[in-house]
C-alpha cells in the first residue's frame, strides 16, 4: 500500500524515510521498554493497515503510532483521522486473535524529533468503535 507522500518521493529519499522510521521504532520500542512495558508485536501488518507497535502493561493492550518528524507538533499533526480509523480497525482485527478478553485497550503516539528524546503521549485518541 503506497502513500500519497511516496509517489513524490525519489527512491532515495524513500529509502531515508524509510530508515528513519525504522530508528524512529527503535527508540520507541527502547522507551517503551524502559518504562516496564512488555512488546508484544511491531509492525503488525494487515488488509487494512499497519501497527507500529503493540504493548502490554498490567491488564492493558496498547497500540501505538510512531511518528519521526522535525518536532513534535509536526509529528502530532501528520496522525490524520483517517489514519487512526485504520490504526483501529487493524488493532480491532489483532484483538480477535486474543484469547484474554479482560484486558482494556489504548492508543498512544510516540513522536521521535532531531535532538530531542523521544515524547510519549499515553491514550492520545479514543476510538470510535
Amino acid at each position: 500500500m503506497k502513500k500519497q507522500s511516496d509517489t513524490k518521493r525519489t527512491p532515495n529519499q524513500r529509502q531515508v524515510a524509510e530508515r528513519r522510521g525504522r530508528i524512529a521504532e527503535m527508540l520507541a520500542v527502547l522507551l517503551l521498554r524502559v518504562k516496564g512495558y512488555r512488546i508484544l508485536a511491531q509492525r503488525f501488518r494487515c488488509a487494512v493497515g499497519e501497527i507500529d507497535i503493540i504493548a502490554a502493561k498490567g491488564d492493558m493492550f496498547i497500540f501505538v503510532e510512531v511518528k519521526a518528524r522535525r518536532n513534535t507538533t509536526e509529528a502530532l499533526e501528520s496522525i490524520t483521522t483517517h489514519q487512526r480509523k485504520r490504526i483501529e480497525t487493524a488493532a480491532d482485527i489483532w484483538l480477535q486473535s486474543e484469547t484474554s478478553q479482560n484486558f482494556a485497550i489504548r492508543f498512544d503516539v510516540i513522536t521521535v524529533a532531531p535532538r530531542a528524546l523521544p515524547t510519549h503521549m499515553m491514550d492520545a485518541w479514543r476510538p470510535g468503535w
